[in-house]
């Protein structure tokens, strides 16, 4: 049976290549499963009707549908591509451990205050509040930045010379605050990001989210 990725169909343009959707878009390639992608109208609030609220009760993407087996949680759901396909996914348990420590890194740990402040920068940064609060989110990100580029300085990775589930979702995170200058203090980081991003996976499923979402974004 087809995978069926529920992912934005029209959203405002300011997130535009950087929605969680992306992150099962690119495990669904490099796991080579099959699939078809139904896009959600942000605008048209989809994503709170009854028929999408039966799959993710909190209204958000992304969510699939593998032959009956409801998950939502961009984390679980490229778990479980990684685990259903045996790809991206380490053999030994100690190496699994590790895998998820990493996801949870990414989701947890490192992507709260990313998020945060490509929030502010898209949406709200003439407002007073985000300029009183968006210094203390940069200071939080370098020190996030630091220990990953201390880990990357060691290794090609996050598990080592292969590239694994929690690389997707590690680099879709930093992804977030590409527009601004932090990164360029981590130059580890950046190789890394690049060595992900130089993945065929990446640019099949990038080109394709973008074509469905080219013109989409005005209301």
């Amino acid at each position: 049976m087809m995978i069926t990725v529920y992912g934005f169909g029209k959203v405002a343009p300011q997130v535009i290549g950087i929605t969680r959707d992306l992150r099962v878009l690119w495990a669904l390639e490099e796991c080579e499963l099959e699939y078809q992608v139904r896009g959600l109208d942000d605008f048209a609030d989809e994503l709170h009707g009854p028929d999408f609220l039966a799959l993710n009760p909190f209204g958000k993407v992304p969510a699939i549908d593998d032959d009956g087996l409801i998950l939502f949680e961009s984390g679980a759901i490229v778990s479980y591509l990684a685990e259903k396909s045996g790809k991206l996914m380490p053999e030994s348990a100690a190496e699994r451990a590790k895998a998820l420590q990493w996801a949870f890194a990414a989701l947890d740990t490192v992507e709260g205050p990313l998020t945060e402040i490509a929030s502010i920068d898209l949406f709200d940064a003439e407002a007073e509040w985000a300029k009183l609060r968006r210094p203390a989110l940069v200071e939080l990100a370098h020190k996030r930045l630091e220990v990953l580029s201390d880990t990357l300085g060691k290794t090609r990775y996050l598990l080592g010379s292969v590239f694994t589930y929690p690389d997707i979702l590690m680099a879709l995170a930093v992804r977030q605050i590409q527009h601004t200058t932090i990164l360029e203090t981590y130059p580890k980081v950046t190789a890394y990001l690049a060595r992900c991003y130089e993945r065929a996976s990446w640019q099949t499923s990038f080109d394709e989210y973008s074509r469905r979402l080219q013109g989409t974004g005005a209301m």
